[in-house]
């Protein structure tokens, strides 16, 4: 039986970055293997000492790239699947209701899977909230129209912004051909 997140809209997820996230040093996250279709979003009640959240994003010298674990990882993985699934439709302008649902409830559930599991530095955390706001901005866009400008081609913004910011092996950019 596959589980249902409640939907959560991307303006309060959001808002709940800046008290959850990637714990940096947080000991008492949850175990790395708990699967993103079981867990839930972490309470509003667990904070996380960083600052940079509520301002930009911290940004690193030319040619650098931002360390990652492995949940940052899996959940990127996942994203970057689902939208490269789902890109030719969208381009193809046949991207359908059903799939952009499913695309953005993936992006939910990864993020929410990040939130519990991974735990990175502060400045890459910092880092990676700017690129969650917008992937999750991005999903809400799906969700109202899939062929929306504000949609698909923010949401491979985002994920291309973090492969090039982000130490990744092995993600590849998504392009328009």
């Amino acid at each position: 039986m596959k589980m249902r997140f409640l939907h959560v809209p991307a303006t309060a997820l959001a808002l709940a970055l800046a008290v959850t996230a990637c714990a940096a040093g947080d000991d008492h996250a949850p175990a790395a293997d708990t699967a993103p279709e079981t867990t839930a979003a972490a309470p509003a009640s667990h904070s996380h000492d960083h600052d940079a959240a509520h301002g930009p994003a911290p940004v690193l010298a030319e040619g650098q790239r931002w360390e990652t674990d492995e949940p940052l990882r899996t959940a990127m993985d996942r994203i970057h699947a689902d939208v490269l699934k789902n890109l030719p439709a969208f381009h193809d302008a046949q991207l359908q209701a059903a799939d952009a649902e499913a695309l953005a409830d993936s992006i939910d559930s990864n993020v929410q899977y990040m939130f519990a599991n991974c735990k990175l530095a502060p400045e890459p955390d910092a880092a990676l909230h700017v690129l969650i706001t917008q992937m999750l901005t991005a999903g809400e866009h799906l969700r109202e129209n899939p062929a929306s400008a504000e949609g698909m081609p923010k949401l491979v913004a985002a994920v291309n912004t973090y492969q090039a910011t982000f130490d990744h092996e092995g993600m590849q950019p998504f392009t328009h051909d």
